[in-house]
């Protein structure tokens, strides 16, 4: 029985990993870690500095907008120094992107070098990131190498939460940004202990907003959209949840108890990505995803918001296997960076997209009900993936 099982599972892991993937993959695990402890708070932290719902929202239209008209530099940077070196940068100022978030606590006027600093070091990080992972990784188990690292993500959110959590309750705020900051500048070192041989080259700033609204992009521009639904899924879900359940090592563990759920799911979704089902993968988990923000509106009580997180985290798994999966074969097929800088743009305008519907119908109505509202925006822009399938 053990035997099939661990034969059944090495099926599922991808076999002919690249060094400089496999450098990714552990850079991957320490970034990992620090992003699963500060996303999931985050936002909750800016919500008991006195933000509520709408300035949370008006805190990351800024980090977007930014981010929107900062990433072709950051795509410059990577195809001149490379993808290696730009992610190396974006950790630093990660960390002093934590060190001025911290600070808010202060002042609120140093949100908006916050949101600076996070736009860019998500300039720096992203592009070289996806670029990284195009040319290193085996077009042949594309799909299996994509779910192991999305799996790395999901398993670090089985840790971070909880131990964000702890850390929060026995130490303070700023000992869980210390401690993420810590891991984010680890993260490093893998990343700069294999060489990384390359090519400099040229990315015209211009270009890349011509290609993002060009006529023939706007089907996979549209399709990008429905990473909207990302934006509330990191922004609002986690106050939501901290509404429900008062207190820090709860909300961590049960995130860390829904992701648990995911993993062996987001693994099986790689094989058959990999088994020349990108499509009908995609269809299918787009609905999935879709209904299990519809269901929100009926789930409000600590243990069905457990549910629904899990289901939350297994759809949007799902659809980000094979989604990625197609992006990374279109950037094979072109030019790798061209293709990814398009992809960031796409989803960026989506999650600005999403912040300025959110922003506009709750200035026409009541606040309470935000997060029914929420809900619904979101499941109606996971929609949008099924333009790409």
């Amino acid at each position: 029985m053990f035997n099939r099982f661990t034969y059944a599972l090495g099926g599922l892991l991808p076999h002919r990993l690249s060094p400089q993937v496999r450098a990714l993959y552990w850079a991957s695990t320490l970034q990992g870690l620090a992003m699963a402890m500060l996303l999931l708070f985050e936002p909750i932290y800016l919500w008991q500095q006195g933000f509520g719902i709408k300035g949370v929202l008006v805190f990351f239209l800024g980090v977007y907008i930014f981010y929107l008209f900062l990433m072709p530099l950051g795509a410059q940077f990577a195809t001149r120094h490379g993808y290696e070196h730009s992610m190396v940068v974006s950790t630093v100022i990660q960390v002093t992107y934590y060190a001025t978030l911290f600070l808010i606590e202060q002042s609120w006027w140093f949100a908006l070098p916050a949101a600076a600093l996070y736009a860019l070091q998500k300039t720096f990080y992203w592009p070289a990131y996806h670029a990284d992972f195009v040319r290193y990784s085996d077009k042949n188990e594309e799909g299996r190498q994509v779910s192991s690292l999305t799996i790395i993500s999901t398993l670090v959110y089985i840790v971070g939460p909880l131990l964000a959590g702890w850390l929060i309750t026995v130490g303070s705020w700023w000992l869980l940004f210390a401690f993420g900051s810590t891991l984010m500048l680890l993260s490093a070192w893998p990343l700069l202990s294999v060489p990384e041989i390359f090519t400099p080259r040229e990315f015209s700033y211009p270009e890349a907003f011509k290609r993002l609204f060009a006529v023939e992009s706007r089907k996979r521009l549209f399709s990008y959209f429905g990473f909207g639904e990302e934006l509330i899924a990191l922004v609002v879900w986690p106050i939501f949840i901290y509404t429900v359940i008062i207190g820090y090592v709860e909300i961590g563990a049960l995130v860390a108890g829904a992701t648990l759920i995911t993993a062996l799911v987001t693994l099986y979704i790689g094989k058959i990505t990999d088994d020349n089902k990108k499509v009908t993968t995609l269809r299918l988990s787009t609905i999935f995803y879709s209904l299990g923000w519809v269901a929100r509106l009926f789930f409000m009580l600590p243990f069905q918001v457990f549910l629904i997180d899990s289901w939350s985290r297994t759809g949007k798994n799902m659809v980000v296997v094979p989604l990625t999966a197609i992006t990374y074969d279109q950037a094979r097929e072109h030019s790798v960076m061209d293709i990814v800088i398009f992809y960031e743009m796409s989803l960026v305008v989506g999650k600005i997209l999403a912040i300025v519907i959110l922003l506009f119908i709750l200035s026409l109505v009541n606040v309470s009900l935000a997060w029914n509202i929420s809900w619904i925006v979101a499941g109606a822009m996971t929609l949008f993936y099924l333009l790409h399938a």
